[in-house]
């Protein structure tokens, strides 16, 4: 996995994207999209979330969005709601490393949509946030 410390656990694939995951810590998870994100892989996004938030009540995302060249709308839309909802009982704290500007721009979106969101342009401040959650799970 280039641009990753961590090995894949999964991997979920569409015609136009991948998301591959991990879990390196106890309520961490670690995704890397690649490609167009579709909505085929809103899936591959939301249920690991929602699995480990039942068993642990608070969840570290950590999503690698260094490859991704795009994503249909929809996916930022079903997102933005799938966060309001699962917010209301637990607490999603997402971490995001951004390198093309319409990625960016999504998650800003989302930021402001639904806060909790922290955007990263350099992947060494990212991989130190990640190192700090690792350190406290």
């Amino acid at each position: 996995m280039p641009g990753s410390p961590l090995p894949v656990d999964v991997r979920h694939e569409s015609d136009r994207g991948s998301v591959e995951v991990s879990y390196p810590g106890r309520h961490i998870i670690y995704y890397r999209l690649t490609g167009h994100i579709d909505a085929p892989l809103l899936a591959s996004l939301v249920k690991p979330t929602l699995q480990c938030v039942a068993l642990h009540g608070h969840i570290d995302e950590f999503l690698d969005c260094t490859g991704v060249t795009g994503y249909d709308s929809i996916v930022r839309v079903h997102l933005v709601e799938y966060l309001r909802a699962v917010r209301e009982s637990a607490s999603v704290t997402e971490h995001v490393l951004v390198e093309a500007k319409i990625v960016a721009l999504g998650a800003w979106l989302m930021k402001l949509a639904v806060g909790g969101i922290e955007i990263y342009h350099e992947r060494a401040a990212f991989e130190a946030a990640l190192r700090r959650a690792l350190d406290a799970s």
